[in-house]
């Protein structure tokens, strides 16, 4: 939905800046879609930190709350596909790594917070991506079946967690991601404005816009 990524690597370096360290382009793409306790593990061991991980997530989500408050970019798209999906009254989800706090924060600021028929936040499940918890949760709010559920990604743990909840999912890569192998995705698009051109497409719904 958002272009978080740049906002997060910056959130990281500023908490890094103390200790010397700097997030590479290969760790960042090692930690993106992960949820913070595992990202902040990862970073503690690999630039030795002297914190344990909830001290980390903390300082560094300050950082990044003052950082994404000046506004998270959507991403291309994103409002083409939101205008497609409320024509065609089909109900969706947020199923993010992120805390309940970030995903309400970032839906008001895209003006998306009465639009959205039920999240799933990384704070809310036993396992983050790659695993399904986070898709299996967003599908029984919403009362779908995963298999009826078509998921958008744009990181490979999304993918798989996807894929893992038994939904079909479509990657769209961003920035950070396109190098990221997604040849287990039902498809790879461009961005959200050719999911939004195609999406009765890929629902089956071509020539009805109601959804039935």
């Amino acid at each position: 939905m958002v272009d978080s990524e740049p906002l997060s690597r910056q959130a990281w370096d500023e908490f890094l800046r103390p200790y010397g360290g700097q997030i590479s382009d290969a760790m960042q793409s090692q930690i993106i879609g992960l949820r913070a306790d595992v990202s902040a593990l990862l970073i503690r061991d690999v630039f030795a930190i002297p914190l344990g991980v909830p001290e980390i997530i903390t300082q560094r989500a300050q950082i990044y709350a003052r950082i994404r408050a000046q506004g998270v970019p959507a991403m291309p798209g994103l409002m083409a596909l939101q205008a497609a999906i409320a024509e065609r009254h089909i109900p969706w989800a947020v199923a993010s790594s992120s805390s309940s706090r970030h995903v309400e924060e970032v839906l008001a600021q895209l003006g998306l917070a009465e639009r959205v028929y039920a999240t799933a936040c990384g704070d809310e499940v036993a396992q983050g991506k790659p695993a399904p918890d986070l898709y299996l949760l967003a599908a029984t709010r919403l009362g779908v079946d995963p298999a009826d559920c078509l998921a958008l990604e744009d990181s490979l743990p999304g993918v798989q967690a996807a894929l893992a909840a038994g939904m079909a999912v479509i990657a769209v890569p961003n920035g950070h991601t396109s190098d990221a192998d997604f040849s287990r995705a039902t498809a790879v698009y461009a961005s959200l404005h050719e999911v939004a051109a195609r999406l009765d497409e890929m629902l089956g719904w071509e020539g009805n816009k109601t959804g039935g």
